[in-house]
């Protein structure tokens, strides 16, 4: 089955804080996935870098098998 979304250690540090540490990830084709965790847990961080609009602080993502770009980021979408 295809991977749509792989993601490899990602991080993100405001400062001192970790907002996401090391976050790995594989989400196939016609999986169904939601992120869940109290107030705080980095979910909006985590969805912030994958869309683009948060830089992540180490770490790395690929949609469809390629690094993101704005072509890949083309590929998804959010509300």
């Amino acid at each position: 089955m295809e991977t749509v979304l792989s993601v490899n250690k990602l991080t993100k540090n405001f400062g001192k804080l970790c907002a996401v540490n090391q976050l790995d990830l594989e989400v196939k084709r016609g999986q169904v996935f939601g992120m869940l965790g109290p107030n705080g847990s980095g979910k909006t961080t985590t969805l912030g870098m994958l869309m683009g609009v948060v830089n992540p602080t180490a770490g790395s993502f690929s949609w469809f098998g390629e690094q993101a770009t704005h072509h890949t980021r083309r590929k998804i979408g959010a509300v």
